[in-house]
């Protein structure tokens, strides 16, 4: 068993995959949700194991499947390896059911990689929430945007500065701060970086954006 640090930072979240699309989808997730986690990439339980006698994980998702791991074993090791720290597993087969339901540990949850992205969102954000990992607040948007203000938004989503953001608007730099400004207060936003994040969840939720998926990136 792995001895955990007595200043167990509970900001570590460790993805295991060995298929990098789907590691960086899962990323790209976390990342939405809780900006501030620090997010480890592994591809095999060894080298997770290995990092985590410097860095312990407050949550791990992890693929079932794993090269170096027997599916009879998964949930044992896990066990041993990472007592306590929930696991949410990106696979919801018969195998993998059935070895929960043998277990019967509530602290692992199992997902498909297939669900539908908001819902497979949504459980990411529950996932972190019950590791007390800081995640960002999306509230419903009360105020509705301007299309300037939106156009603003995109590009910022893009990564755009303020003064490539004129230039693709035709406006001035003064222009853009003022939108800027408008635009986090009217999503409660604390930087330019939430106010991106929070309008895309936005409108996935409101079925105005296409569904990313961990197969099509």
């Amino acid at each position: 068993m792995l001895k955990r640090p007595d200043d167990l930072n509970r900001q570590v979240v460790f993805v295991i995959d060995d298929h990098p699309i789907v590691s960086f989808g899962l990323v790209e997730m976390v990342k939405d949700v809780a900006p501030h986690a620090r997010i480890r990439q592994f591809s095999t339980l060894k080298d997770a194991a290995h990092h985590a006698v410097r860095e312990f994980p407050a949550l791990i998702i992890s693929d079932f499947h794993l090269r170096d791991v027997q599916p009879e074993t998964f949930i044992g090791l896990f066990e041993t390896l990472f007592p306590a720290i929930p696991v949410l597993i990106t696979a919801n087969d018969e195998r993998v059911m059935t070895q929960l339901k043998r277990h019967q540990s509530d602290r692992f949850v199992a997902i498909s990689k297939l669900t539908a992205f908001p819902k497979l969102l949504e459980m990411i954000r529950m996932a972190l929430a019950q590791a007390n990992i800081d995640i960002l607040n999306v509230p419903q948007l009360s105020r509705g945007l301007t299309h300037k203000q939106v156009q603003v938004l995109e590009l910022i989503g893009a990564g755009l500065s303020n003064k490539e953001i004129a230039a693709q608007l035709y406006i001035s730099v003064e222009t853009v701060k003022g939108h800027v400004k408008d635009i986090l207060e009217r999503l409660k936003a604390k930087n330019r970086m939430e106010a991106s994040i929070i309008y895309r969840h936005a409108q996935i939720q409101h079925g105005t954006l296409p569904e990313p998926s961990l197969h099509n990136n």
